[in-house]
Formats: C-alpha cells, sequence, structure tokens
C-alpha cells in the first residue's frame, strides 16, 4: 500500500527529495540574510567614534542673513591669587595696568585685599598692546 502505483504520484515522489533540498537551501539562505541583516542594524545603534579635526570647525548656514559676523578679539581675562604681602598697587604694576583699571575690573571700592582672595587683571589698554 505505501509503493506509489499511478505515474503521477511515482514522478512526485521522485522529485519529492530535490524538492526537499530546495527548500532547506531556501530556507538556509533567509537565515544567513536575517543574520546579516540583524547585524547591519545592530551596528547602526552604536555610537560612532568622530575624528579629531586638524582645522578648527567653521560654522556653515543655509540662511546667511541669520548669521553674525565679527571681528572683534576674544580677550581671556586672567586671574591672580592674592598672597600675602600683595597690594593692589604691587599687582596692578606687576601685570601693567593701573589701580583704578583693576579695581573697576574686580568691582571693588576700596583697596582692602584678603589673602586667596581672586582678582581678575583687565587686560592692557590698547595704546600698550600695540
Amino acid at each position: 500500500m505505501g509503493v506509489p502505483t499511478t505515474g503521477l504520484k511515482l514522478f512526485l515522489s521522485a522529485r519529492r527529495p530535490r524538492m526537499i533540498r530546495a527548500v532547506m537551501q531556501v530556507r538556509m539562505a533567509l537565515g544567513v540574510l536575517a543574520t546579516l541583516l540583524l547585524l547591519t542594524l545592530g551596528c547602526a545603534n552604536e555610537p560612532k567614534s568622530r575624528p579629531i579635526p586638524s582645522t578648527t570647525p567653521v560654522l556653515t548656514t543655509l540662511r546667511p542673513e541669520l548669521t553674525t559676523t565679527t571681528t572683534e578679539k576674544v580677550v581671556q581675562r586672567m586671574a591672580y591669587v592674592v598672597q600675602p604681602g600683595d597690594t593692589l598697587g604691587k599687582i596692578a604694576k606687576g601685570f601693567g595696568v593701573t589701580v583704578s583699571e583693576l579695581m573697576r575690573e574686580n568691582g571693588k571700592e576700596d583697596t582692602i585685599l584678603g589673602i586667596g582672595e581672586t582678582l581678575f587683571i583687565p587686560p592692557p589698554s590698547d595704546e600698550s598692546s600695540d
């Protein structure tokens, strides 16, 4: 009873191992594609390291009318920590500024200093920097 008797059944039973093999190969190929897809998408979520720029980055905009350009120099303020025996006169002379400029820069109304107090040194005036 298990032996095929008609030609169609005999034909199908002879082709069955090839069809099974073809289906298995398709399943294998789909598995490999799915694995590659998961690996590709998984790597996309990892943070990417940025190369360190060798030049200063330049800000660009698609609307130049909104861009502000300035030619002013950026001045960094120096800080000085008051030591025992310091006076505003000594500090000002040491940095090439006047006592009044030093007081104005630090918002001081008198010349009393505290040891450990931080004073910000004003930038030199334009005449002395050229």
